[in-house]
């Protein structure tokens, strides 16, 4: 649990950072956070396969190259891709996923693979994980304690009283794509999981956790459905993960966003809220706003602007945006369209605990 919970934004030692290996030019390689000081371990993303540095791979700065008779799996950009829309809707007829998305086209005319959609060993097979030390220094966001605004909270994990938490979001929420969700290797837990037995282990107070989000909804399934899935449960902090699936912008999200919190608060008066500014789609991605994504990216700003006592945002974009400075989106991803694979999802539930703890 220490290793999942070490903050990417502080240096010292970084646990499975993942990279893909995408061919390019006839080169293949791919970039680290920090530029390492000492390699431990670079191994298959599964954790079945371990790697020899200078036999199977060699590191040039943040540079990670495999070297000529690699025994690294490799693959081709063009894996990820259709240069065509009728390529594209083959796909999607062919009867091998059911698909609920149509072509999704990309900013240079072509279209993405839907398939690692519920299957992302499509795309973890291509990614390698490093775990590494480093002297390098984090540039971006930091995130840190926010607990002193959720009293009620902090009140019970001081006293080591049972703590009530309700998570209530989307997809990313549920857990997808952690290799645990699917029983796949390594089996890394869903990020909820790893934050929660963070805090217990933080505080020493017992924590119910009660999961109740629904793979593809959004804030306005989620006002209509508060009776049933909040009400019945009387949490004493309400965790939000919505946001993937808006098709909003920045300001209409608020104001959404405050009327969910309204309308659970009609039932469950003293509970109080952390709003997660969700992680990030694949940037490549061109569809209008009506179809898929386009204003994920204002999301965390709006949000601060709901914060007061009782009210918190986890912002785990920033720290993203931060990671894609220097990585491609390749590297965070579980089904090369919005999903987190294990590293992405470790550093939500950084995040999350981060700002839960003092």
């Amino acid at each position: 649990m220490n290793e999942y919970l070490r903050p990417v934004w502080k240096s010292g030692e970084v646990y499975r950072e993942t990279v893909a290996m995408i061919r390019l030019g006839g080169r293949c390689g791919g970039n680290l956070l920090y530029t390492p000081s000492e390699i431990l371990q670079v191994e298959s993303y599964d954790g079945k396969i371990k790697y020899e540095q200078g036999k199977d791979y060699v590191i040039d700065g943040k540079k990670l190259s495999v070297t000529e008779n690699s025994r690294i799996p490799t693959a081709e950009w063009n894996l990820f891709f259709h240069e065509c829309r009728e390529q594209a809707q083959n796909e999607h007829d062919s009867g091998e996923l059911k698909l609920c998305l149509d072509p999704i086209e990309t900013s240079d005319g072509r279209y993405i693979t839907l398939m690692a959609l519920d299957n992302p060993e499509y795309v973890t097979k291509w990614q390698l994980a490093v775990t590494y030390r480093t002297c390098g220094r984090w540039e971006g966001y930091v995130p840190d304690s926010k607990i002193s605004m959720l009293p009620k909270v902090q009140g019970k994990f001081k006293k080591r009283e049972q703590v009530h938490i309700l998570l209530y979001g989307d997809s990313i929420s549920c857990g997808y794509d952690c290799s645990g969700f699917y029983g796949l290797n390594p089996g890394q837990p869903v990020w909820p999981r790893i934050m929660v037995d963070g805090l217990v282990e933080h505080y020493g107070a017992p924590i119910e956790l009660k999961n109740v989000s629904v793979g593809g909804t959004n804030t306005d399934w989620a006002i209509d459905n508060v009776k049933e899935r909040v009400f019945n449960y009387s949490p004493d902090l309400v965790v939000l993960g919505f946001g993937m699936n808006e098709r909003c912008c920045g300001s209409v999200f608020l104001d959404k966003t405050r009327r969910l919190i309204e309308t659970i608060g009609k039932g469950c008066p003293e509970a109080e809220y952390v709003l997660i500014a969700t992680t990030l789609p694949n940037p490549v991605v061109s569809e209008p706003a009506e179809k898929f994504q386009q204003y994920q990216g204002e999301y965390a700003e709006h949000l601060k602007r709901l914060e007061k006592t009782g009210v918190v945002v986890a912002d785990v974009q920033s720290v993203q945006k931060e990671i894609m400075r220097h990585k491609p989106y390749i590297d965070l991803t579980g089904n090369w369209l919005n999903h987190p694979n294990d590293y992405l999802a470790r550093i939500q539930a950084q995040v999350v605990t981060e700002v839960l703890c003092d």
